[in-house]
């Protein structure tokens, strides 16, 4: 027969001011009663009460983000058969770890605890001694949480000391692992054949649900009556994720958790990240390992468009560097022309409204207005370029304010929030920012005004 260990929400029905019975005091008798009537088999019944719907889900929470800091714990998880041998390594973190060496300091430790626990309990069966096998010791900067089973011991290297929720995942892990693979343990342990193992990093994935630290992406096939049922949270969660994927083919859960609590302001940080989790569970943020590739025509069209743009700074910045070059043997005379060639290009390009184009052209210009020192016209090449500078920092804040007009007349507030700290970022970025001080502070008032809407 197996039993299992069941976390459950039980909702009385009963006013607890009227209760018949004996509140709180008889509470635990009475559910107790209850599940036995449904033929529940329980041995124990803890009860825990809560006060409503929203403290419950405040509750789940709690343990999802309880699970993701486990998880951020973890760096590597090594499988030893009982003699001390390597049989499956998993880097979850990017430490490097050297899996033979630690191998034999693990076993030197574990069979020195041994002694040391078979010499306190002499008394005790060989048994109740293995049900006590959680060993725990440093190696480096690294703590050690070793589980010993039947047929192996499983040992997750972990940053700091391992929570009672990671220690009881280890024991249930180690359990299904020999359920699953105890036959292959044992073949192991006459042929020493490592292939024998080589699915265990699905299991690994799934138990331990390690995907949460992987590059994440967005599902291409997202069906739009999904994204219409989003909650706020999830919005917000696939509204800058899209923004993150621009710039890069994935993202990573830490950097798209503290984008969004930082624009949604009020909403805590749990409640966002039990929303990605979601997200993930329904494959709406699909996870890929470190060297994942995204296959989606939509995608690949817009990373072929990244790349030329890439291509094309790469080259006007091969341009420059040629230029700063040159100019170590190049005459006076001839920089004094060449400046002039660049200065009409860039006025040209001005005039035409190509703004990046002329940019790139007054700094080649200034290259050579400083190799013969012309005092005059590097100061007239450095405003024109700080002109054009700022000239794009005023059309990126007039987009990012129309955009946030619009989007707060459709009370869409994900993305007025979106474009309100998109302007916020600009005015703070500025040399001179006393003069943006009154703006700013108009600007987190009306910030907060719009994150209080999302409540």
């Amino acid at each position: 027969m197996t039993y299992f260990k069941l976390i459950l929400g039980y909702e009385c029905g009963v006013d607890k001011s009227v209760c018949p019975l004996g509140y709180p005091e008889y509470c635990p008798r009475c559910i107790f009663k209850k599940f036995i009537d449904a033929e529940f088999i329980i041995d124990k019944v803890e009860t825990i009460e809560q006060d409503s719907d929203i403290k419950r889900q405040e509750m789940n929470y709690r343990y999802i983000w309880k699970k993701y800091k486990d998880i951020l714990n973890i760096r590597h998880i090594i499988i030893l058969s009982n003699n001390g041998v390597p049989i499956y390594n998993f880097a979850v973190g990017d430490h490097p770890i050297n899996a033979t060496l630690l191998s034999g300091f693990i076993q030197a430790n574990v069979l020195f605890s041994s002694e040391k626990l078979v010499i306190a309990d002499k008394k005790r069966t060989s048994e109740d001694i293995y049900d006590r096998k959680f060993y725990e010791f440093q190696y480096k900067d690294f703590n050690i949480l070793l589980r010993n089973g039947k047929f192996c011991r499983i040992c997750l290297i972990l940053d700091n000391s391992a929570s009672s929720n990671l220690r009881e995942l280890l024991s249930h892990f180690i359990e299904i692992f020999e359920k699953i693979y105890g036959d292959k343990l044992k073949e192991f342990e006459k042929t020493c054949n490592l292939e024998l193992f080589k699915s265990v990093k699905k299991l690994i994935e799934k138990m331990f649900e390690v995907n949460l630290i992987y590059p994440q992406t967005l599902s291409a096939q997202i069906p739009a009556n999904i994204i219409d049922n989003f909650s706020l949270i999830q919005k917000a969660v696939f509204e800058y994720s899209n923004d993150l994927l621009k710039e890069k083919p994935y993202f990573f859960i830490p950097h798209i958790l503290d984008t969004t609590a930082r624009i949604l302001g009020i909403i805590p940080r749990e409640e966002i990240l039990w929303n990605i989790y979601q997200m993930l569970r329904h494959n709406i943020i699909l996870s890929k390992d470190l060297q994942f590739q995204r296959y989606e025509l939509d995608i690949i069209r817009q990373e072929k468009r990244e790349r030329e743009y890439e291509i094309r700074k790469i080259l006007e910045k091969k341009e420059l560097a040629e230029i700063l070059n040159e100019s170590i043997s190049i005459s006076i005379e001839e920089a004094h022309q060449k400046m002039k060639f660049y200065l009409k290009k860039a006025e040209l390009a001005k005039k035409n409204s190509a703004y990046q184009e002329a940019l790139n052209e007054y700094e080649k210009a200034l290259v050579y207005a400083k190799i013969y020192n012309a005092g005059a016209e590097i100061g007239k090449i450095s405003f024109q370029i700080l002109e054009i500078l700022r000239f794009n920092k005023e059309i990126e804040l007039e987009f990012a304010r129309e955009q946030s007009i619009k989007a707060e007349k459709k009370k869409n507030y994900i993305k007025t929030l979106k474009y309100l700290f998109e302007i916020k970022d600009i005015l703070t970025s500025e040399i001179d920012k006393a003069k943006n001080e009154k703006k700013l502070i108009k600007l987190n008032q009306h910030i907060k005004k719009i994150q209080n809407l999302l409540r």
